[in-house]
């Protein structure tokens, strides 16, 4: 603990030597525990000298450790304030406000701070500020910021402290910025330099490889996921508690079709490390007013997938029996969705800035009976909130197509395609079964009158192939795929939906080296989702990904009446859109394996009478089976929340809920 401001022959006052004083007592209460003790002397030592910015940090400094972010910041800024050209200071201002989400002000300290001194800035304050900038969303900014940091730390002697940490912080910053500006084989490099220096470090293992695969850049995809399976297999023979790097299970979403792997990496996430043991209650759920309360928690009550998909459902849920409480981190963007999907809650709390503490007292409050999380490893998820527990029954659903891996939730709700019960052991959670797709759909979103050919890019007379899934889900396999369907279909052209120019470039390149002339791939630009549906129509049969299949993608292709060729796969990622075509009753496009997608796709385009026949079925499937039929789910939502709180009322554990016979 530093020592305060020495006393001097100029500083030889009763409030300085009493000042002193406290310091000293307060020292040693500090060092043996006794930390309210502590507090109050430093409290008294501050009284004395007011202006002494060291009585400030230490004062600070017990204030962290007894847990009072509040008064720790407090003294923190008095500190600062006091000196702001004293890096210690400014440092330890700006961790409290990035502790708590205060990342304009952190940058603010840290422009005072440069302002003050005149010391070279150290490698810690540009790596804070760069931080700070991606927090905020300013990528373009942090990314001068992050490469200095990396510069100052690789500049600096080996021997110096925290060199190797401040280096592959900054290394994994930047690769962030990178990415959030779509610069994704820049931000791989990034993660595989973090990785250089920390073999076991599984989110910069999952980072590299994610960030290879929105790139498709295949060169060095198969590499990066070995790095991965020496990460992980690494880890799990570390001792217990050892802290390990955070990763996002959902990075794994396109690269492997192991459910044992997407369970145990979401396992190893800090946020289901970190869980506080939470026992289940056992109290039957709460009925206010006589509804039973449903919590939702999402960042995407917005013109975003989620909304587009469950505004209907939730338009027809039954309010004789349910109150929608919405826990928003959603931006306004003003949208007729927003204000639609809005419209359907008895109360929405918008939770952008609330702590984790604020939220779980907010949903304990309200009574709620069953939480969903909408969100699950997804951006701006609230899975610690979850893990506190603040409500009696709590179901993952919609937002992550997998396994949260967390004590704290107790159900996914799933269907008999996507979670079948067999698979019951990749999941952390009991499936809940609904009858039909799992995927809830709005029967009344627009169906634009279609565009031309023209329009779109199109030769007239081709045969369009498309994919309009997002490029981290193109595998090299599949891309392989698709071009052999390609080489037996001569007047067949691939559609694409991969704006970057770089992507573009190596996907045309992989194309020549597999025999076909780089032109018949065609890029579409990413529009509206009006513009969007009004283009689809010109597709005359889209190719679906896998391991990772369309979601949304799939169900407003089917929305449009165009046919979907997937491959099922074993996890739910990779059952999705089998799903969506098995509520369709269109099971014919769906493939077991690789060789039979091929097969398959080769025979619908070399046969467009059938083709046309096969569009015509789903057609008239959209509008006579209940996967767009938003009422009908909203009913059969309902039931299977009556059978979840049926099972919470008699005091049982949850358990499988296979779907109620139709």
């Amino acid at each position: 603990m530093p020592n305060p401001t020495p006393v001097t022959a100029r500083s030889t006052s009763t409030q300085q030597r009493q000042a002193s004083q406290a310091w000293e007592e307060g020292r040693r209460h500090f060092a043996k525990g006794r930390l309210s003790e502590a507090r109050r002397c430093f409290r008294r030592a501050v009284q004395h000298a007011p202006n002494d910015a060291l009585l400030w940090l230490n004062l600070a400094r017990v204030e962290r450790e007894l847990g009072n972010a509040q008064a720790c910041e407090e003294a923190a800024r008095q500190t600062f304030d006091r000196d702001p050209g004293v890096w210690l200071y400014a440092q330890f201002l700006a961790e409290r406000l990035a502790n708590a989400q205060a990342h304009d002000a952190v940058v603010q300290v840290l422009d005072q701070h440069a302002a003050a001194t005149a010391e070279p800035l150290k490698a810690e304050w540009h790596l804070m500020r760069g931080e700070a900038l991606v927090r905020l969303g300013r990528n373009s900014e942090a990314v001068a910021p992050c490469m200095q940091a990396l510069v100052l730390a690789n500049a600096a002697a080996a021997t110096e402290p925290q060199r190797e940490q401040t280096r592959r912080s900054a290394a994994i910053m930047l690769g962030h910025a990178l990415a959030r500006q779509r610069r994704h084989a820049a931000a791989a490099v990034c993660f595989r330099m973090a990785l250089d220096s920390s073999p076991l470090a599984i989110g910069s293992a999952l980072y590299a490889a994610h960030y290879a695969a929105w790139a498709c850049d295949w060169e060095q995809l198969p590499d990066d996921l070995r790095r991965l399976s020496l990460a992980q297999a690494g880890i799990e023979h570390l001792p217990a508690n050892t802290p390990i790097e955070d990763c996002n299970p959902f990075c794994l979403l396109g690269l492997s079709d192991d459910p044992a792997q997407m369970r145990r990496t979401a396992e190893q996430t800090n946020v289901n490390r970190d869980a506080p043991p939470r026992p289940r209650g056992t109290l039957p759920v709460q009925r206010p007013e006589g509804r039973i309360r449903v919590g939702l928690i999402s960042a995407d009550f917005h013109q975003h997938a989620t909304s587009v998909l469950l505004v209907q459902a939730l338009e027809h849920i039954d309010r004789a029996r349910f109150d929608l409480f919405f826990y928003s981190a959603s931006r306004n963007d003003g949208s007729a969705l927003r204000n639609r999907i809005l419209a359907t809650a008895s109360c929405v709390h918008d939770v952008r800035q609330w702590s984790a503490e604020r939220l779980t007292t907010q949903i304990r409050n309200d009574q709620i009976g069953v939480l969903f999380d909408l969100k699950g490893f997804t951006a701006d998820h609230r899975l610690d909130v979850l893990a506190q527990r603040p409500a009696p029954l709590q179901v993952a659903w919609l937002g992550y197509p997998g396994t949260s891996g967390a004590s704290g939730i107790d159900y996914i709700v799933g269907d008999p395609v996507v979670t079948p019960l067999e698979h019951a052991a990749d999941f952390s959670e009991a499936i809940a079964q609904l009858p039909h797709c799992y995927q809830p759909n709005d029967g009344e979103r627009s169906r634009p009158a279609p565009c031309s050919r023209a329009a779109c890019g199109l030769p007239e007379d081709a045969l369009v192939l498309a994919s309009f899934n997002q490029s981290y889900k193109t595998t090299p396999e599949m891309f392989s795929a698709w071009c052999q369907v390609l080489s037996q279909v001569p007047r067949a052209v691939l559609w694409m939906l991969v704006p970057d120019p770089d992507t573009q470039a190596r996907l045309r390149h992989a194309a020549a080296l597999l025999g076909i002339e780089p032109q018949r791939l065609i890029f579409a630009p990413m529009l509206g989702i009006e513009s969007h549906r009004a283009r689809l129509p010109q597709a005359d049969l889209i190719l679906d990904t896998f391991p990772c299949s369309g979601h949304t993608t799939s169900s407003d292709a089917l929305w449009a009446g165009v046919p979907v060729l997937t491959r099922i796969g074993r996890t739910f990622a990779a059952r999705v859109s089998a799903s969506l075509l098995h509520t369709l009753g269109l099971d014919e496009l769906i493939c077991a394996d690789v060789s039979s997608y091929i097969d398959q796709a080769i025979a619908w385009a070399s046969n467009p009478q059938a083709l046309s026949l096969l569009r015509a079925r789903v057609e008239a499937a959209r509008d006579t089976s209940p996967l767009f039929d938003g009422r009908q789910f909203a009913v059969d939502l309902a039931d299977l929340l009556d059978r979840m709180v049926a099972r919470q009322d008699a005091g049982l554990e949850p358990a499988a809920l296979a779907a109620s016979p139709l």
